[in-house]
């Protein structure tokens, strides 16, 4: 695992020498190598290492391939073997080396079936010509920018804002929707002129421009059906088995950040099996003891019952709990993130409760994190939008069947469930944005989720923005489940591998996700809705596959667990630094613009006496008022010149 950048200048231009100087500049990344550097008349690329896997040992990037062009790789492939005996290359040959030998037999239209979690970028000098290529569903994304006359491209902001030719000016409109966790084009970042390459994406750039083509997508469209639910939840066991298996390459002993819930449980689960007799340590991030939480209805806020009955039944599984009584360091001062990764992170306060979980797994030496977050995506859907599907596609009978028994696994009501999940869904989103501001007069829909600015949101046109996509800005999109979830999968998850990328450059370790695997979102995708709703049983499928491998208590519980239960007296005890940091704002001209700062001053000054009273207002303390902070001391950060 790696990172790369490199700058094809088309024709000389006046920053060149510059860039070129700068181009084998040292990565903001922990962990990482001295970089290699290549050039030649135009063309300058770098490349740093990082061990994860055995095979990175043997890396010595950017190399050539057969043909003479030049390969920077980030990643891995999911199973090398095969691939080595079919290309007839030696043992233990580095994934570089196999991408390029593939590359070089079959070429850039078989790129679907060379499986693996990777980016790579490679440059032909011939024909003057640089490929890059993320792969499904890959946890990678690549950087760039271009002009007529040059090609600037790396694997993190940070390292793509090295090049002094490359613009540091944000975008009002794209920092609007990341604020408010929208997107309109995936590809898109934060700064002007700077676009990212989603997974499954090929782009091409030379002297007549840049060329962009999806090579691979979810399709919504795909069926799969099956004889009986136990072959279902059968093909679902085995696919996130060998998803689990994919993932496990690594050089070291793999990690888990494991909660109680069911999906990093089952990732955890999988690879234990997997791995035994050999170790698999877990970091679980829970309260301090003896801290008090408010209770919160439908939810359990101490997960440490399930981790241990899950140890329990793995003797191979050796879990850690961790904690801190304080904020982290990274919650004070945000500074080195937005170093590592050239953007903020949108869940400031989510990030701080897990920094001691990710500490302690950087202290036992570990260069890979295994997570469970896509798996209410894919696997452990709850079903529940399903229902839409049903009411769209005329299965009343269905609906009817399958609407009691979901209300009642939830304690919800009927209706409630009706009209949350079907009802409301299936609104026209010209038609709810139109009554939200009816109910709402003079508000734009993207405040009910951020302390935005209607006329902010108006001047840099988010709404319209929005609606090209079909999203009123309330979070509803469609009633189609599996149109839903592709958008979370693709458009929304690259918000996501952003903030992976700078965790990965900030801490030093790989994090994966066996429930990004394409195989298994695949067949979660295409398989019928029912089958996450068996009995009115949300997340049945998940119930059902994994029940052979996990706690009879854990796979009936029907409350969802709670990350950083404890979030007001972390809250509280940035209150005073929170104050401090709006009154600084009210002299940034584009975060004075943007923020509602009133807003937050009134959030400050209504602070809840404790936390039951806080809680029914949680996600204005506990989401909004940190997001806003966090976004207003990166536009600082960003206008003192990214340094």
């Amino acid at each position: 695992m790696s990172d790369f950048r490199g700058y094809i200048a088309f024709e000389t231009e006046e920053l060149t020498k510059e860039d070129r100087a700068r181009a084998g500049a040292a990565f903001f990344g922990a962990g990482l190598g001295n970089p290699r550097v290549w050039h030649d008349d135009i063309a300058a690329l770098a490349h740093a290492q990082r061990i994860v896997t055995t095979e990175d040992r043997a890396e010595r990037q950017p190399i050539k391939d057969p043909a003479g062009r030049v390969i920077l790789f980030d990643g891995y492939l999911f199973e090398p073997s095969p691939i080595i005996g079919d290309l007839g290359l030696p043992p233990h040959t580095p994934d570089s080396q196999i991408a390029a030998a593939w590359l070089d037999r079959y070429g850039f239209e078989t790129l679907h079936k060379l499986r693996g979690d990777y980016s790579f970028a490679l440059w032909d000098p011939r024909e003057q010509r640089l490929h890059l290529i993320a792969a499904p569903m890959a946890m990678r994304i690549v950087y760039w920018h271009a002009r007529p006359k040059g090609f600037w491209f790396a694997t993190t902001l940070s390292a793509l804002h090295q090049f002094p030719s490359v613009p540091k000016t944000l975008d009002p409109l794209q920092l609007a929707l990341q604020f408010t966790a929208s997107v309109a084009d995936p590809a898109d970042t934060l700064y002007k002129n700077i676009r990212l390459v989603p997974p499954g994406t090929y782009l091409t750039a030379d002297a007549r421009g840049v060329r962009e083509r999806a090579f691979w997508r979810l399709d919504t469209r795909r069926r799969v059906t099956l004889r009986t639910p136990q072959a279902y939840a059968e093909a679902a066991r085995d696919l996130l088995d060998q998803a689990v298996q994919r993932n496990l390459r690594s050089a070291q002993t793999p990690g888990v950040l494991l909660s109680g819930g069911l999906d990093s449980s089952a990732v955890a689960a999988s690879a234990a099996r997997l791995l035994a007799p050999a170790p698999l340590y877990t970091y679980t991030a829970e309260p301090p003891p003896g801290q008090g939480v408010a209770a919160r209805d439908g939810w359990y806020d101490r997960e440490r019952p399930y981790v241990d009955a899950l140890a329990a039944r793995y003797p191979n599984l050796y879990p850690h709990f961790c904690h801190s009584t304080e904020p982290a360091s990274i919650e004070i001062d945000p500074t080195p993130f937005f170093v590592a990764g050239g953007r903020p992170q949108s869940n400031a306060n989510h990030l701080g409760w897990f920094d001691p979980a990710y500490r302690a797994a950087q202290r036992n030496g570990h260069a890979m994190l295994l997570t469970g977050d896509c798996g209410n995506f894919t696997l452990s859907f709850s079903g529940l939008r399903g229902l839409g599907d049903f009411a769209r596609g005329g299965r009343l009978d269905k609906l009817i069947q399958l609407l009691p028994g979901a209300a009642r696994f939830r304690q919800r009501t009927l209706w409630g469930t009706l009209k949350a999940h079907v009802l409301l869904p299936a609104l026209p989103p010209k038609l709810r944005a139109a009554l939200w501001r009816w109910r709402h007069p003079d508000e734009e829909p993207s405040t009910k989720y951020a302390a935005i600015r209607s006329e902010f949101a108006v001047r840099v046109g988010l709404g319209a923005a929005l609606q090209a996509q079909g999203d009123d800005g309330l979070s509803f999109y469609t009633t189609d489940s599996r149109k839903l979830i592709a958008h979370h999968m693709e458009a929304q998850r690259m918000r996501t591998l952003e903030t992976i990328r700078t965790v990965r450059a900030y801490y030093g370790f790989e994090v994966r996700d066996p429930f990004a695997d394409p195989d298994l979102a695949e067949f979660c995708l295409a398989i019928p809705r029912e089958q996450y709703l068996l009995g009115g049983v949300q997340r049945s499928l998940a119930r059902r596959a994994l029940a052979d491998r996990l706690p009879a208590a854990l796979l009936a519980e029907r409350g969802y667990g709670r990350q950083n239960p404890e979030w007001f007296t972390r809250m509280t005890a940035q209150r005073e630094s929170f104050a401090a940091e709006i009154e600084r704002l009210t002299n940034v001209p584009l975060a004075a613009e943007m923020l509602d700062l009133p807003r937050l001053k009134q959030l400050i000054d209504t602070w809840p006496q404790d936390a039951s009273a806080a809680e029914a207002r949680r996600f204005e303390f506990a989401q909004m008022l940190p997001r806003a902070i966090q976004t207003g001391r990166f536009i600082r950060w960003s206008e003192r010149g990214n340094q």
